[in-house]
């Protein structure tokens, strides 16, 4: 049974990724940061950390002062062994959070 769902799961992100993908490029959508954010979780799920990476920048070129997007590079960078990237990344988005937070 928890084989089965891990199948299932599998295939749902496939899936999913492959819709995403497709409307991106053959429609040139530009999507909502939280759609990226979606995206990259998915291939995080999926060990793809680079498609990851690149989902979490194209979330911050949508919402630039959205603190949530420099968290997600941060992972993705942690987990392709680029420590001194990802805590910069941290420290960044720690400080638009502590901006947002204080107006």
């Amino acid at each position: 049974m928890i084989l089965e769902t891990l199948v299932v799961t599998s295939h749902c992100f496939l899936h999913f990724l492959s819709y995403l993908s497709h409307c991106c490029f053959t429609f040139s959508i530009v999507f909502s940061s939280t759609v990226y954010a979606r995206r990259w979780f998915c291939y995080l799920m999926k060990n793809m950390v680079q498609e990851a990476l690149g989902d979490a920048m194209q979330a911050q070129s949508v919402s630039p002062t959205w603190p949530t997007a420099f968290y997600l590079q941060a992972v993705a960078l942690f987990s392709l062994g680029m420590d001194h990237d990802a805590e910069e990344s941290l420290k960044d988005g720690t400080t638009l959070e502590t901006r947002k937070h204080r107006n």
